[in-house]
């Protein structure tokens, strides 16, 4: 069984975009219902593969956490593949004049630079990138770090400027990557004073 469990996480963190995908070809879907399933899931995929080292530092020896640790680039490759399939859908919405007045909007400009930071990120995800790029591989992913603040800043900014006028959900799904942020900075130092 484990030897197929990446297969089985693969199959369970695409089921939401085939499904949104086959509500789109089929019409079935609306094109809000759409953009909130592709960006929600980004966002939680996202925000699973920067809590896990923060976690393994808080439970070193946890089953938990070394799983999310072994699995983070998993989550990462889907973060960025929702993030495709949501641009994809709001692209096809409109015509090109709407998108090209929008870019310079800052709840649009946002989204957009953070989908531009992943394409490259995404792209040196594999093994053979990671060897081939040696110490220069952990140099750019750390722009993952950009990429979700600009990420928190376009879905945030879009609550705000939205219906309820709120940005609640990027809070509910950001705000714990930030606090376990804080705490993997703190730990860290703690370590490094302990080494010296």
């Amino acid at each position: 069984m484990a030897r197929y469990s990446k297969y089985i996480l693969w199959v369970l963190l695409a089921v939401p975009g085939i499904l949104a995908t086959k509500g789109y070809l089929t019409g079935d879907s609306s094109y809000n219902m759409l953009m909130h399933i592709t960006g929600e899931f980004a966002g939680r995929w996202l925000v699973i593969a920067l809590i896990a080292t923060p976690i393994v530092l808080m439970f070193p020896k946890g089953k938990v956490s070394k799983w999310l640790v072994l699995n983070r680039r998993f989550f990462g490759v889907a973060a960025f593949a929702y993030t495709l399939l949501h641009t994809i859908f709001y692209v096809m919405e409109y015509p090109f004049s709407q998108l090209l007045n929008e870019f310079v909007d800052i709840n649009i400009l946002t989204g957009w630079i953070a989908f531009f930071i992943f394409i490259p990120l995404a792209i040196t995800s594999t093994d053979a990138a990671v060897r081939r790029m040696g110490a220069a591989w952990k140099k750019l992913q750390r722009w993952v770090y950009l990429a979700a603040i600009l990420a928190f800043a376009h879905w945030a900014l879009l609550g705000l400027s939205g219906e309820h006028q709120s940005m609640g959900g990027a809070l509910f799904h950001f705000a714990p990557v930030m606090l376990l942020q804080v705490y993997r900075v703190w730990k860290e130092g703690q370590l490094r004073s302990a080494k010296s």
